[in-house]
């Protein structure tokens, strides 16, 4: 059984703690987890109830820092892991805070990409959009259900063919450059062909 000889503000972070155990210090803590456990100046505690009590803390400061990172912007799991891991969290404390974001629906992968692919829709292609969400951590299953269920890449293909032709004559090396343009932007082969065609027949009927 050890005591609490010493509970110190942390100076750069005025939400925790340090405690001391027997004049040592033992531990960060944050102030939720230090009232809610009544530990003060004095208290008693065994190395069990310690390592709970330890493991709670961090629990409680780790879901505080994820909830601060996905506030502004959703994320996918495994930017959450990633962010969690380089603050120096263990396995078992990031896995317990996910599930509890999932629980709430603050994690959702399968509604990022939705939401991502809406956004990106009327820039990139498809398969630049079904890239960009594998390089975020997206399941390839659920990345390959959002592109079947996404509309026709047609309308953001046409709009980036558009200003890309803008003040330039659509001859056969200006044509070339604008294809290989599109396909650089994630358009299909076909897409990027068949909008080329309905812009020169456009030219041609105008």
């Amino acid at each position: 059984m050890k005591t609490v000889t010493a509970i110190v503000e942390q100076k750069k972070d005025k939400k925790r703690v340090n405690v001391y155990l027997d004049g040592e210090f033992c531990c960060g803590m944050d102030l939720f987890t230090l009232m809610s456990e009544r530990i003060k100046v004095g208290t008693e505690i065994d190395e069990k109830r310690l390592e709970e009590v330890v493991a709670q803390s961090e629990y409680s400061s780790a879901l505080d820092k994820a909830l601060g990172y996905i506030s502004k912007t959703m994320r996918t799991k495994v930017q959450l892991i990633t962010y969690l891991k380089g603050k120096n969290y263990d396995r078992k404390t990031i896995a317990k805070v996910i599930d509890k974001l999932f629980e709430y629906g603050y994690v959702d992968d399968e509604l990022y990409a939705k939401r991502f692919a809406a956004e990106k829709k009327l820039s990139k292609g498809k398969r630049a959009i079904a890239y960009e969400l594998k390089t975020k951590g997206v399941d390839e299953k659920i990345i390959d259900k959002v592109m079947d269920e996404a509309e026709s890449e047609d309308e953001g293909c046409m709009r980036v063919a558009v200003k890309y032709l803008k003040g330039r004559e659509l001859d056969y090396e200006t044509r070339g450059k604008c294809y290989r343009y599109l396909l650089s932007k994630g358009f299909s082969y076909d897409t990027a062909k068949e909008t080329l065609d309905k812009i020169k027949k456009d030219d041609e009927d105008y």
